[in-house]
């Protein structure tokens, strides 16, 4: 065999291994670097809220969303808070939801303001070990339902009226009329309240003609512990209607205690007695 030819084979042998090899690791990283571990699809499971809204709805003033999400809520590990955006809205914000794990579980429900056309609802999630995880919802709403726009063009102001106290329910209580230690269970509390962007629609703009007026923000109280609380901005509809749980572990008052923009203060309180 002549000198070239056995070159030539061993050249070609040598580029058939170099790309075999580049092949295979291409091969390796296709198969098993693109897929997540068990442990990667179990924290994405637990920390990614599940975020529930209707996909079309023609009532812009009232849109419920609920959140809710399996994450532990234990004193070393737990979510330390929910925002909620609409970030083509006038008034992005639907506000923070702080809860702690003495909620016991992570659910929370309520009533937002929302313009028409489609847009994405986002609910970001912050857990204290493994930073903000993110859902995305898209909702649409009609043409000229839209609940952001609140004040007339002439600039006429709302008419306020006496605001009755919050009122706090526990329906498994209302059920079965007992509680059992270290239960969680839903807590709801209504509040008739108006929530007013100060905002007018016109020629397919927003703009200020009156302050607005709205809660802005909810605490929770179980005895002298402050265990959730909620940041909250003109974009929540009229007359805020919450849920969220609680883990009932002592015989102490349940009370919620509401302070709207304007500084008033407003409170509820619900006994708690185990059966």
């Amino acid at each position: 065999m002549s000198p070239d030819i056995s070159r030539r084979s061993f050249c070609k042998w040598s580029s058939s291994l170099v790309l075999g090899g580049v092949f295979a690791g291409l091969k390796n990283r296709l198969l098993f670097g693109s897929e997540p571990s068990l442990e990667d699809v179990r924290q994405t499971e637990v920390h990614t809220p599940k975020l529930i809204l209707p996909a079309t709805t023609r009532n812009g003033a009232h849109v419920p969303v609920a959140v809710k999400m399996i994450h532990p809520m234990q004193q070393n590990h737990y979510i330390q808070n929910i925002q909620f955006l609409n970030e083509t809205d006038p008034v992005p914000s639907k506000g923070i939801f702080y809860p702690t794990p003495a909620n016991g579980e992570l659910y929370f429900a309520f009533q937002a303001r929302m313009h028409s056309g489609t847009s994405t609802v986002l609910a970001i999630a912050e857990c204290n070990l493994h930073g903000r995880w993110t859902a995305k919802q898209r909702i649409t709403i009609p043409a000229g339902q839209g609940g952001c726009a609140t004040a007339a063009p002439q600039g006429k102001a709302f008419q306020k009226e006496a605001i009755p106290p919050p009122m706090i329910r526990i329906p498994e209580l209302v059920r079965k009329g007992r509680l059992l230690k270290g239960a969680t269970t839903d807590v709801q509390v209504k509040f008739k309240h108006p929530s007013k962007t100060g905002l007018a629609y016109v020629n397919d703009a927003f703009i200020p003609v009156e302050d607005p007026l709205y809660v802005a923000s909810m605490q929770l109280f179980y005895g002298d512990r402050l265990i959730s609380r909620y940041e909250m901005t003109p974009g929540l509809s009229d007359n805020p209607f919450l849920t969220f749980k609680v883990k009932f572990t002592e015989e102490k008052p349940l009370y919620v205690l509401f302070t709207n923009s304007s500084g008033q203060q407003f409170k509820a309180v619900q006994p708690v007695t185990f059966s």
